[in-house]
């Protein structure tokens, strides 16, 4: 599996343009594996951190966050989405 950083979330988020996300990425070698895992901070409310597990060859993403709801967390499922459809070669 290949594990990212939250610091690649606000240049996904921001659209910023893909050379720069590929040079804090590159190194991770992730498009040669099949199970990418997240951490994510959530800085508003009390701050905490949450988990998403991104699989590529079932295309599902999978939010792990002991303290909160669904509605909440759609942004980041959302800047994930993203991120998976712009560097994976599916």
């Amino acid at each position: 599996c290949a594990m990212l950083s939250t610091h690649d979330l606000p240049h996904i988020r921001y659209n910023a343009p893909d050379d720069i996300i590929w040079r804090h990425t590159s190194w991770i070698r992730y498009w040669e594996k099949d199970i990418w895992v997240l951490p994510i901070h959530c800085p508003s409310g009390i701050g905490h951190w949450v988990m998403c597990i991104i699989q590529l060859s079932t295309k599902e993403l999978y939010l792990f966050d002991s303290m909160g709801d669904r509605t909440p967390w759609q942004s980041d499922s959302q800047s994930e989405f993203n991120f998976k459809v712009s560097f994976s070669s599916d």
